[in-house]
């Protein structure tokens, strides 16, 4: 049978045929609303059902999106903030330029979470495909780096998106295009290889690993010197050390601190403790004066010249 069809938003009249008891779900090509309708078994005459409203939760949901875009913009702004010497210590800390990956980052970041969001809100079955999904993906991020709490909202989510009355309102039994599946796969691999890789960076082990390593007072046994400032100085394996400039020398006694990057001289001059890090894979020491007499310096950038 047809019938003909009058959108209840804008009056637009479309036809539509069918059997009877059958359900065509419709779109109005004059408005864009969405709706269904059921072919009367009898003779009577229906128009499209209004569509559902919108979920709490899944505004909800679509707000975060952008609450989650503008941090990952303001992290990348506090992030490009970060200069000189203690930008070097995380970077060697984290194993990788954090800029440049923040801003590969946000630039992925931000059209998709757009996207989804405009999604949500329209009540597209592809939004909450993607959702599920990126949700999985946050999972799998959160099992990578030993973050058990960041697993409570991913499970709560995937849950949520999976009631009746959410797919309901996205109209799930509609389908999805293969290609448009596709897509959304890619850029899920996409999300998750990036947020797998941090979370591979922010593993607890990880990071033990990378202090360790910039820290490691094995690091400082060797000539170590700064020819601008016409320094050098020699950390011996016994916890002596040596430094001299042009006009003066002294022996003392170095240790490193109960914290990592900290290391105490204790010389002629008294004790003095500075915070100390190595970059370039132990090449390169930075010692900033924290208390004590300065000695000969009170911030210094030292290259190692031999071992001893």
């Amino acid at each position: 049978m047809k019938k003909t069809i009058k959108c209840p938003r804008c009056g637009y009249s479309m036809t539509a045929e069918g059997s009877p008891g059958e359900i065509k779900h419709l779109v109005c090509p004059n408005c864009g609303s969405k709706g269904r309708f059921v072919f009367p078994v009898s003779g009577d005459f229906g128009v499209p059902e209004e569509r559902m409203p919108r979920p709490l939760g899944v505004t909800i949901l679509a707000a975060l999106q952008i609450i989650g875009l503008i941090s990952a913009i303001f992290s990348l702004m506090l992030v490009s903030g970060i200069s000189g010497k203690f930008a070097n210590l995380v970077e060697e800390i984290a194993g990788f330029p954090l800029i440049v990956f923040m801003a590969i980052y946000s630039m992925v970041l931000v059209p998709v979470s757009i996207v989804l969001a405009y999604g949500l809100l329209k009540g597209e079955e592809w939004a909450r495909l993607a959702s599920v999904w990126l949700q999985i993906a946050a999972v799998i991020s959160s099992i990578m780096s030993f973050n058990l709490f960041g697993l409570i909202i991913p499970l709560i989510v995937i849950y949520y998106l999976r009631r009746p009355y959410v797919k309901r309102y996205f109209e799930s039994e509609r389908g999805i295009r293969i290609s448009t599946k596709a897509v959304i796969a890619a850029v899920v691999i996409i999300m998750l290889l990036m947020n797998g890789y941090v979370a591979l960076m922010i593993n607890p082990l990880h990071i033990y690993t990378r202090i360790n390593k910039v820290s490691n007072e094995r690091y400082y046994y060797g000539i170590w010197g700064n020819e601008t400032q016409d320094i050098e100085i020699i950390f011996y394996r016994n916890d002596s050390f040596f430094i001299e400039n042009s006009t003066d020398s002294y022996w003392g006694k170095w240790s490193t601190g109960s914290f990592p990057f900290i290391l105490k001289l204790k010389w002629a001059e008294g004790t003095g403790e500075y915070t100390a890090f190595f970059t370039g894979g132990g090449t390169t020491i930075d010692l900033e004066k924290s208390k004590g007499p300065s000695g000969f310096f009170s911030s210094i950038e030292l290259k190692k010249k031999s071992e001893v």
